[in-house]
């Protein structure tokens, strides 16, 4: 059980979230505030410019009415040893493939 007012953080997987019971989490006071840098339906809506359009995710709207709400564009990643991974393993995949070898443990191609 989480203390009253707590703190919620996720740069992890959107998923990990239940939208619908934070928001009523917010709503009642039992989380304080959330900072989240992945969102479950991310896809879409961050790397864009959509200001003049409606946003059509009724549960991320709400999110953002919030004054203790942050949401930020999956930024969680961008750092230096977090990229040197993403390439490492971008470029063992590639030889792999090219090699007709077994890629690397925990990826895929889809």
């Amino acid at each position: 059980m989480m203390k009253p007012g707590v703190i919620l953080i996720n740069v992890s997987r959107g998923a990990l979230i239940d939208t619908t019971a934070l928001i009523d989490a917010l709503k009642s006071g039992q989380v304080g505030g959330v900072a989240l840098d992945v969102y479950e339906e991310e896809e879409g809506v961050f790397f864009e410019d959509l200001s003049g359009q409606i946003l059509h995710d009724d549960e991320l709207a709400r999110l953002l009415t919030f004054p203790n709400v942050l949401i930020t564009s999956h930024q969680a990643f961008l750092t230096q040893e977090a990229l040197a991974e993403i390439a490492r393993v971008t470029v063992a995949n590639t030889q792999a493939t090219a090699t007709r070898s077994p890629l690397l443990p925990g990826t895929s191609l889809t």
